[in-house]
């Protein structure tokens, strides 16, 4: 069963996931290193993916402390 965010959790995991990408394309894309153009689409994709995966596995807000 697949748990839709809200509007605005959805921003704020796409938001990071272009701060991460950013951050390692500009790692990796350095002036020695080379990387073909479909690598900043790679590593986006993967960043996002594991951003949303892991946003999923949080619990609702909404839901009470188990103690």
């Amino acid at each position: 069963m697949e748990v839709s965010m809200t509007r605005g959790n959805e921003w704020a995991v796409f938001e990071k996931a272009v701060e991460i990408t950013a951050s390692a394309v500009r790692g990796a894309m350095g002036a020695e290193k080379s990387q073909p153009p479909s690598f900043v689409g790679e590593v986006f994709r993967e960043a996002y993916r594991a951003l949303r995966e892991t946003a999923d596995l949080l619990p609702n807000k909404d839901t009470k402390a188990g103690f």
